[in-house]
């Protein structure tokens, strides 16, 4: 069963695996409000298209497969000037009722696939949301560019800077004298 291009704000999870559905929706970055506190220009985000498609996990466990595409921009560490970053993520789901649940499930069993409790009204905007923001690089930067150069705020060169006194360079000789 296949839903069309909808808006969903949220989903009952375990209808969507346990009836294989695949569900084709947007999330806007005014959904998403953790997200635009970590991005620059964010009144120019286009909706990120989204799509969640049911399915059976380990142990026949309810699953989905979240697919997100979309792009942000960000802040360069280097140069300061916004990078676009393309937002191209897929993550399988296990879906269960309880943490306790979640615990029983063997490691080496679900190291494929994230698992998560699940929910009837499960919140789609803050489900893509987390997953956008864990696929943010800690340091946006391009693959091109350079840091700016330093540039002393007082207007001294480098040669008059390296040239200062230094009031414990003879330390080490009055501390031999004693």
């Amino acid at each position: 069963m296949s839903r069309g291009n909808q808006n969903f704000s949220t989903v009952d999870i375990f209808a969507v695996a346990s009836n294989r559905q695949k569900i084709n929706t947007t999330v806007t970055i005014s959904e998403m409000p953790e997200l635009s506190g970590l991005i620059i220009n964010s009144e120019k985000v286009l909706p990120f298209e989204v799509q969640i498609e049911g399915t059976e996990g380990v142990r026949g466990l309810p699953g989905a497969i979240l697919t997100i595409t979309g792009r942000v921009q960000m802040r360069c560490t280097r140069c300061t000037q916004p990078i676009d970053i393309e937002i191209d993520r897929e993550v399988p789901f296990l879906f269960v009722r309880s943490e306790a649940e979640a615990n029983r499930i063997p490691i080496e069993e679900d190291e494929d696939w994230e698992v998560v409790v699940g929910s009837e009204h499960m919140n789609v905007a803050e489900w893509v949301q987390e997953e956008i923001i864990l696929s943010l690089p800690t340091f946006p930067r391009h693959d091109d560019c350079h840091a700016p150069e330093n540039h002393t705020s007082s207007g001294q060169s480098e040669e008059e800077i390296t040239q200062r006194p230094k009031p414990f360079a003879n330390l080490r000789d009055l501390l031999k004298k004693n």
